[in-house]
């Protein structure tokens, strides 16, 4: 139930007027001028903390030549899986099975239920090592395939920290190229293995591909980190978020801060303009005086 801001006396539904039915304060307007200044000062602190997170957004993405071509190059090691890295024949009884290393033919095997066959075959006697190798390889790859989304990740919530998420996008590339050699080495050696009846393999050139484009992004992302990314913030702006800080952890009342609360330049450009108006006014109004 409401009560009167003033007295506390508790207001019923009948209790219709604007005034208090004890103290007969008016409750609309009673410290109007202070709760106006007070939500005056918190309007001015918070919008300063919003102002600087888009400030930090638009950097993020546009904030110089390195942040646009972090833009270009974060699909890079994406697109790259899509070129297939080799290839695996299946020789079975009455049929012959074709997989694609790359993301389409990772797709397929797995959609295609072919995935559970290739488990299931890494027991056979005969070709169990053959068929190990391949799991280790389609594994590496796979993980490769996760990296890569991480760059494209950390590179599209770079705004989150503008200091550390190139950095963290920057582990990211390193670990992409490691799995993407990991995924070569062990392709090669399912290709090098000696005539099998049921597994055979052919290498290809899409992991040197993928190995170049985590170069890629590894080398924007490490020069963000050595030349940072340039915030432009407005006069005042980290000052008002400081004390906004300070207001919402309780070592700041608010009502004893000033109006407005840090000056600018902008600021006293307003001042000046309200004092020359009442200037004028006083002035106009001491001549109607003088005349009458």
């Amino acid at each position: 139930m409401a009560k009167c801001p003033k007295c506390g006396h508790h207001l019923r539904l009948i209790d219709v007027s604007q005034n208090c039915p004890k103290c007969g304060v008016n409750i609309r307007f009673y410290n109007f001028e202070e709760t106006f200044y007070r939500e005056a000062k918190y309007a001015e602190l918070s919008r300063a903390g919003i102002s600087a997170k888009i400030r930090r957004l638009k950097a993020s993405f546009l904030g110089s030549k390195l942040t646009k071509a972090r833009l270009a190059v974060m699909l890079l090691p994406l697109l790259s899986l899509l070129v297939p890295s080799g290839k695996f024949i299946l020789s079975l009884i009455f049929k012959q099975a074709e997989i694609s290393l790359g993301a389409i033919g990772l797709f397929t095997l797995v959609s295609g239920g072919g995935l559970n066959f290739v488990l299931g075959m890494k027991d056979a006697a005969v070709s169990g090592a053959a068929f190990s190798a391949l799991i280790a390889a389609l594994a590496a790859y796979i993980l490769t395939a996760v990296f890569a989304v991480a760059v494209l990740l950390t590179s599209l919530l770079g705004f989150i920290s503008i200091k550390n998420m190139q950095k963290i996008a920057c582990t990211f590339s390193a670990l992409g190229i490691a799995g993407a050699v990991a995924a070569m080495i062990l392709t090669a050696r399912v290709a090098a293995m000696p005539a099998n009846p049921v597994l055979s393999g052919k290498m290809g050139y899409g992991l040197l591909l993928t190995i170049v484009m985590f170069g890629v992004t590894f080398a924007v992302n490490l020069l963000l980190c050595l030349k940072g990314i340039p915030v432009e913030y407005d006069e005042g702006m980290l000052e008002r978020i400081e004390i906004f800080k300070k207001v919402k952890r309780g070592e700041v009342n608010l009502d004893d801060l000033p109006q407005p609360v840090v000056q600018t330049e902008e600021t006293r450009k307003i001042d000046a303009e309200i004092a020359a108006e009442e200037a004028a006014f006083h002035e106009k109004y001491a001549k109607k005086e003088g005349e009458g």
